[in-house]
């Protein structure tokens, strides 16, 4: 509850304008939970709730309410028979496990109630639920058990999108746990070890040290809010039991796992005071026709905490049309007014470079035939920093289909590429141009 006094304190001091969501936090059998409810403003109560040691949403259906007293059904998970849903994807007579009954104290910002499982093994236990902190419900946020909860997996994917304790408590709370923490190890100038959220058990890296004295705290909050966002995307899939959720008679077989991120890679492969570099790797799937098979890099500004716009550090990235060929550079006076309405790729010289350098071995024929196109390399090219000052081009990106063209083809010292280098890339590696 160390969070409790400084966000109660913050949002008490405002007044609510709008429909709210209150975070609660108690236990239930022993367990720590957490539970988002809707006030009610504009509709009834409804929620969510979570165990914190293995996460995955709940749902909370509405039942009946007068004033602060109200009724919730918690969903059951669903199966071959019960996952049923409308052409709306609303789900139809889901399963019930338990009903919960609460009286909401808003002097003490307290409710007591009780829940009542109603499966076999039916008994009712108290419930006391403290709240933590509450929010507002964003304007396009529908007041559902399902709206509740995609907003957290909108979370798990949206960079950019506000994940802090004002925006959301529900999350940063569940978030908060003891990590498993690896050896410490170097790299170049930096020192970092690996840390596990037992939970979704992969690892993500955390700096430990820089080598000149710099401070670790902006790196690590880059690294921690991806850490985070990859973790609720797990627990998204893992939540994925319920009909609310979407879960309908024809996906009986998916959800309720982690989605494989437990078998995610992800490596450090560059850190300094101003500029952290990752890469990503695995075969991600919760739903859908394919895995999401995948190499994927990462290289954030410690300084903005912002991703590096690759053409501020590569002249040789240039504007074009999405899929434009590798000859169809925008018109210059069209991308001065909308910068960011083109896609930016390497140009015809650092396509030529990057294919010639690539290891002969790398791809047998057919393969280089598919790979490394000039389209492909157009389309697909990305790149990461690593220790020694050197830069790896990598393809990425490609779809399902194609998925063994994504990795890595060979890495370069920075200064090696002077010809295809902005100016902007000296504010990172100073000295190199």
């Amino acid at each position: 509850m160390r969070h409790a006094a400084i966000l109660l304190a913050l949002f008490a001091a405002t007044p609510a304008l709008g429909d709210e969501v209150r975070t609660f936090m108690g236990t239930l059998n022993g367990r720590e939970i957490l539970v988002e409810l809707t006030d009610a403003k504009s509709g009834p109560v409804v929620g969510r709730y979570t165990y914190k040691d293995t996460g995955g949403d709940v749902p909370l259906l509405a039942v009946s309410q007068e004033g602060n007293a109200f009724t919730l059904h918690e969903e059951a998970p669903c199966d071959e028979t019960t996952c049923r849903t409308d052409d709306a994807g609303n789900a139809v007579d889901p399963p019930l496990a338990a009903v919960w009954t609460l009286t909401y104290d808003p002097e003490e910002y307290i409710a007591t109630g009780t829940r009542a499982a109603l499966d076999g093994k039916a008994k009712t236990v108290d419930l006391t639920l403290e709240v933590l902190a509450w929010r507002d419900l964003d304007p396009s946020e529908v007041p559902t058990p399902f709206g509740l909860h995609d907003r957290s997996a909108a979370l798990g994917f949206q960079d950019g999108a506000g994940l802090n304790w004002s925006a959301a408590p529900y999350e940063m709370s569940l978030l908060e746990t003891a990590f498993e923490e690896g050896p410490e190890q170097t790299l170049g100038g930096a020192s970092f070890r690996d840390v596990v959220d037992p939970r979704t058990k992969f690892a993500f890296p955390r700096v430990t040290g820089f080598a000149d004295g710099s401070p670790v705290d902006k790196v690590n909050a880059i690294l921690a809010e991806r850490h985070g966002r990859m973790t609720l995307a797990a627990f998204d899939c893992l939540a994925f039991r319920y009909a609310s959720y979407g879960k309908g008679e024809y996906m009986t077989g998916t959800g309720g796992t982690l989605g494989d991120y437990d078998g995610e890679l992800v490596t450090l492969s560059y850190a300094s005071p101003r500029l952290v570099s990752w890469v990503q790797s695995g075969s991600l799937w919760c739903t859908g026709a394919h895995p999401y098979n995948h190499i994927d890099s990462y290289n954030f500004d410690v300084e903005t905490g912002k991703p590096i716009d690759l053409k501020t550090v590569f002249s040789a990235f240039v504007p074009r049309q999405w899929g434009g060929a590798v000859d169809e550079v925008a018109d210059a006076e069209a991308v001065a007014a909308n910068p960011d309405a083109f896609f930016w790729g390497p140009n015809a010289d650092l396509v030529a470079y990057v294919r010639d350098n690539v290891p002969a071995d790398l791809f047998d024929e057919g393969l280089a035939e598919e790979c490394l196109t000039d389209q492909a390399i157009v389309d697909q090219l990305d790149i990461r920093f690593e220790a020694g000052d050197a830069v790896m081009f990598t393809l990425s990106g490609f779809p399902h289909a194609i998925s063994v063209c994504n990795g890595d083809l060979f890495s370069v010292r920075i200064e090696a590429l002077k010809p295809f280098l902005a100016k902007g890339m000296a504010e990172y590696f100073p000295g190199v141009l």
